[in-house]
């Protein structure tokens, strides 16, 4: 399979790995194309290309007017396969990650369930029970963003996991295991009614610790040459084509009107751009460029970029692209996703931040204008995950978030950055005193009511001038 970031090829890797794990053993037909359509959030098009991609590859057969056909999985022993000797090192380092951000996932997810899981009581498929609940539950949340990042995590470890689990516990124990969590994940909604959510996101955090441990010791026993080249997890949550110079060169303009670089001097160099925006050298050089065409800076040969007119509100009708309702609706999934996911990472990236880290977030919040000051706290925050965080996978995640919020970038082009920000004095002062008194708990606490604030405030928003697919978003 290739690793291509388009719509079809996410499918398909999708489809490849829930033939690999015996979805549609013993009978079970392959949805149909319409189906695959509606269940990935796409169009006819791109779900045809992945089932076409599926039969080049030999994996199925197209019937016309009848059931498609299964002719093979995709390794007669993934855990045997290169491939997984590739990923191994990148898997042990995935199932921390996912540690930390499952079960705030889950909890958000089940929350927001409106029907009960269909729970199957045979046990001849447990892994399968479990795996169906799960992304069920998930699209309750309305967010593509986080379905992407599912299927990118699921198309990584491909069956690796139900694999390690059958191959350390043995066939019936690992089945009891299963069918034990799947009836544990379904009792945690049914719970909701008597439980508090705590109570239920102990239970998820105890659940993704059982799953965890076996898988974990079985990655730390393998022997793997010391010649394999390891391949490391990258999550895409845009699929296809997407242009950072655009989205980068919105956010440079509003720091241009809020003073962050001010007239007459000259931007940071490339490569403290390339830094600051988690992008490479060559996107901030065709931004650099897009902001010489808008009129906005002047680059000089051997001298830099230098700012020598503000941006306004006519920039975005000369980037008709970044008007586009998508670009809002993954601006807004982004925010839902640091509000579910923002007080577990920062608690555990709290105890890795250097000093002068925590005062850069210390100083952000002490700005007197507040919406410069909340503006300032988030990337602040993002870059200290992005650079400290201990596991690979959070700081990859939480990378491609920091560009997807560039995207919001739009809504600030008319702003000063001195507005009134409600509820900010309070985030404020715990942040600061979080930082102070090295209060990782105060800290993560204090990011989560903020991303919160921001994704219910910029839902609202969004709903209120009609940006088409913001009211199923589900609210946090």
């Amino acid at each position: 399979m290739l690793n291509s970031n388009s719509k079809e090829q996410t499918i398909c890797r999708s489809l490849a790995g829930k033939i690999q794990l015996g979805f549609f053993d013993e009978g079970e037909r392959v949805p149909s194309v319409k189906e695959i359509a509606e269940w990935y959030r796409v169009s006819y098009c791109p779900a045809q290309r992945a089932l076409k991609m599926l039969e080049r590859d030999g994996l199925i057969k197209l019937c016309r007017g009848k059931a498609t056909i299964i002719l093979k999985k995709p390794y007669e022993s993934y855990l045997e396969s290169d491939v997984f000797k590739r990923r191994a090192a990148a898997l042990s380092d995935l199932l921390k990650s996912l540690d930390i951000l499952s079960p705030a996932i889950c909890l958000q997810s089940l929350l927001c369930s409106r029907e009960p899981l269909l729970l199957t009581k045979e046990q001849s498929r447990p892994g399968r029970s479990l795996y169906r609940q799960f992304e069920r539950s998930l699209h309750s949340l309305g967010s593509q963003t986080a379905l992407s990042l599912y299927y990118d995590i699921s198309a990584f470890a491909e069956s690796a996991l139900l694999d390690i689990l059958y191959a350390k516990l043995g066939k019936k124990e690992a089945e009891a295991f299963l069918h034990a969590a799947a009836l544990e994940y379904s009792d945690c909604f049914e719970d909701f009614t008597k439980d508090s959510a705590e109570s239920i996101e102990h239970r998820l955090e105890h659940l993704s610790e059982m799953f965890r441990e076996p898988i974990e010791e079985y990655l730390t026993e393998i022997e793997l040459s010391p010649d394999t080249k390891q391949e490391a997890f990258s999550w895409e949550p845009t699929k296809g084509r997407t242009r950072y110079c655009d989205i980068v060169a919105i956010d440079m303009i509003c720091k241009i009107n809020h003073g962050i670089y001010p007239l007459g001097t000259l931007l940071p160099g490339g490569p403290v751009l390339a830094d600051t925006y988690h992008v490479s050298e060559i996107t901030i050089r065709r931004t650099i460029s897009l902001l010489n065409t808008l009129g906005v800076v002047q680059t000089i040969n051997g001298v830099g970029s230098r700012v020598i007119c503000p941006g306004d509100a006519s920039i975005p009708c000369r980037l008709k692209e970044l008007m586009l309702d998508g670009n809002l609706i993954a601006f807004l999934e982004a925010l839902q996703l640091l509000a579910i996911t923002g007080k577990p990472v920062f608690l555990n990236t709290f105890p890795w931040i250097p000093e002068d880290a925590l005062a850069a977030i210390a100083h952000a919040a002490a700005i007197p204008e507040e919406k410069n000051s909340m503006v300032a706290v988030i990337s602040a925050g993002m870059q200290a995950v992005v650079h400290y965080c201990p596991f690979a996978a959070v700081r990859d995640i939480y990378s491609k978030l920091t560009l997807l919020l560039l995207k919001g970038s739009i809504l600030r082009l008319e702003e000063t950055g001195a507005e009134k920000v409600p509820g900010w004095s309070a985030v404020s002062g715990e942040l600061q005193e979080g930082c102070s008194e090295k209060d990782g708990m105060r800290m993560a606490n204090a990011y989560r009511q903020l991303f919160q604030m921001i994704f219910t405030d910029t839902r609202l928003a969004l709903i209120h001038i009609g940006v088409h697919g913001a009211a199923d978003v589900a609210d946090v």
